[in-house]
């Protein structure tokens, strides 16, 4: 109902960025924008900390509703795989991806 009258209304507001939350254990979830990228492996906290420069963060809720992009699983073991100077291109690529297929 209250979703109903909000956008009756127009009072919606824009999400701000959740804050730069505890490195993300495996089984975990976290999201860019509309991505949503599963930890299937333990992530160096050097490759979080980049990723969270690029605007990734942990999902802040258990039951997440929001429509999201799911990336392939192998997106984070190329994220680890890619040298530091390479991941820049690489995280470019894997967004102009995940928008053509949504």
């Amino acid at each position: 109902m209250k979703d109903k009258l909000r956008t009756l209304f127009s009072i919606r507001t824009k999400r701000q960025t959740p804050p730069v939350g505890p490195l993300p254990p495996v089984g975990a979830s976290i999201m860019c924008g509309n991505l949503k990228m599963q930890i299937t492996q333990p992530m160096p906290r050097e490759l979080w900390d980049w990723m969270v420069l690029s605007g990734w963060r942990n999902v802040p809720v258990a039951k997440d509703r929001r429509q999201s992009v799911e990336l392939p699983e192998r997106t984070l073991k190329d994220l680890i795989d890619a040298a530091p100077t390479e991941r820049d291109a690489l995280h470019a690529r894997i967004l102009r991806s995940a928008k053509r297929a949504s």
